[in-house]
């Protein structure tokens, strides 16, 4: 399958490894590409972001609802051979349960970056969660995940993405480009097949976990929890959301990430 795939070229001397970025639910490679792109070319990374299948500019073979998570590893995996070196793959809310899967499969990587990501239990207990404390949400978001995108509320998805301060303009700019859901690959991140690559075998790559303590999607709990899992510190960011790289402080988690790499990459040479 032909796949988009943006790349921006390093400046300067290139750092070790790539950057391969997956992006979350209903979205495309572009989110990346206003700041995280350029931000991590020009601190030397060669930089790679892939719309899977049925987002962005990739197509797909059938309706985006029924695409499978086993797919999306597949595109994950098409992504890296033709990256063809030494990858950190940086996984966003689904991306990272995407990703988790990836590694599940024995796939190989030099790390892996889960930002706000679906934990390793899945998102069954998030999903219990939010109809207890908030079935009002939870069932604005049922139904845009039953009838589409066609049915969603504007201010629901603001209120849940994005910080008060992200622009109106550029909210009214996601909004044009939000795709429909894949419904099939969302189920099965719901925790059962199990998603994630066992513990143990966390030597074999980099782990890093970051959160936000004002995501509304994956709260700060389950941030911690996976990064109990992977036996690693967790990065939470303060009075930050769920888009964090699409935010006006998006520096913030894009800063985390690049001393993460220089402590596990770059320090150590």
């Amino acid at each position: 399958m032909n796949l988009e795939l943006i790349t921006h070229e390093p400046a300067g001397e290139k750092k070790p490894v790539n950057l391969l970025f997956v992006h979350g639910i209903c979205v495309g490679a572009w989110v990346w590409e206003r700041h995280y792109l350029p931000f991590f070319a020009q601190h030397g990374y060669r930089c790679h972001a892939v719309s899977l299948r049925g987002h962005g500019k990739s197509p797909s073979n059938k309706p985006v609802r029924f695409n499978s998570l086993a797919e999306y590893v597949d595109d994950v995996r098409q992504a890296c051979a033709a990256i063809g070196e030494p990858t950190v793959l940086v996984g966003h809310s689904f991306g990272g349960g995407v990703v988790q899967k990836y590694f599940q499969t024995g796939e190989k990587g030099a790390g892996m970056v889960l930002m706000a990501s679906v934990p390793p239990y899945g998102l069954g207990l998030a999903s219990w969660r939010t109809m207890i404390m908030n079935p009002f949400l939870w069932g604005k978001l049922a139904v845009m995940m039953t009838w589409g995108v066609a049915t969603m509320d504007p201010s629901v998805v603001r209120k849940m993405v994005f910080s008060e301060q992200l622009p109106s303009h550029e909210f009214m700019d996601f909004l044009t480009r939000v795709g429909e859901a894949p419904i099939a690959a969302s189920f099965e991140l719901m925790g059962w097949p199990p998603l994630a690559p066992l513990p143990g075998k966390k030597s074999a790559y980099k782990v890093m976990v970051m959160g936000a303590d004002a995501d509304m999607f994956v709260p700060e709990t389950d941030v911690r929890w996976t990064a109990l899992y992977y036996g690693v510190d967790p990065v939470v960011l303060k009075n930050t959301p769920h888009a964090m790289m699409l935010e006006p402080r998006w520096q913030e988690s894009a800063e985390s990430i690049l001393a993460w790499l220089q402590s596990q990459f770059i320090a150590e040479k």
